[in-house]
């Protein structure tokens, strides 16, 4: 159990950033087996073999649909998306912010993960807790539009002005199940708390 909160805060340290900066022509788009060189979001110009000016523009949609294995959730498209495989049949999928918020979804093929909540929430704030934030923890739970309750904890944590909100939720079947975990804090709440509660009114989970 050690082995997989070490891993976790392993990748935790290295949580990928939004890719700001895009090459000029990262896409290619094929129009009557001619293909181009595109960048996203610019105007094109092209003439067919019959001299007809085709004018186009591809946009990314604002919201995309992230599906792996038995979970699936929408998010801003302008967040990347990582899906590593940390072995022992846990599969981890998680998204952030420059500022620092967080969605992390842990799957897991050979356990329950309903009794790591208290200790995963342990993990994630002991070193603050450590600096001298003080913690309130209370129950907390989750439920999706197809009915599927998640149960755990969330955490308040203060230290002067700062404020941190963390949640971890489980489901859980026999030797299946998922953890899913969210931090936010109070600078960056009002501008993304979006993110948090766009994941939770689109998260498909399947066992």
């Amino acid at each position: 159990m050690n082995k997989i909160i070490i891993i976790l805060f392993a990748m935790v340290a290295v949580l990928p950033h939004p890719a700001w900066g895009q090459n000029d022509t990262n896409y290619v788009i094929s129009i009557n087996g001619q293909t181009y060189d595109i960048s996203l979001g610019r105007d094109y110009q092209i003439k067919s073999d019959s001299g007809e000016i085709i004018n186009f523009r591809v946009n990314k949609k604002a919201v995309m649909t992230y599906k792996n294995g038995y979970t699936s959730f929408q998010h801003k498209s302008d967040l990347a998306v990582s899906s590593t495989d940390l072995g022992n049949g846990i599969r981890q999928t998680m998204t952030n912010t420059a500022a620092g918020t967080l969605v992390l979804i842990q799957e897991y093929s050979r356990m329950n993960p309903t009794n790591l909540v208290n200790l995963m929430l342990q993990e994630l704030t002991k070193e603050q807790v450590s600096y001298g934030y003080k913690i309130q923890i209370k129950s907390y739970s989750k439920t999706l539009k197809n009915g599927t309750r998640l149960d755990g904890k969330r955490a308040v944590l203060k230290y002067k002005d700062e404020e941190e909100y963390w949640c971890v939720l489980a489901y859980g079947k026999r030797d299946s199940g998922f953890l899913v975990i969210t931090k936010i804090d109070k600078e960056n709440f009002n501008a993304e708390k979006n993110i948090i509660d766009l994941m939770w009114e689109t998260l498909q989970i399947q066992l």
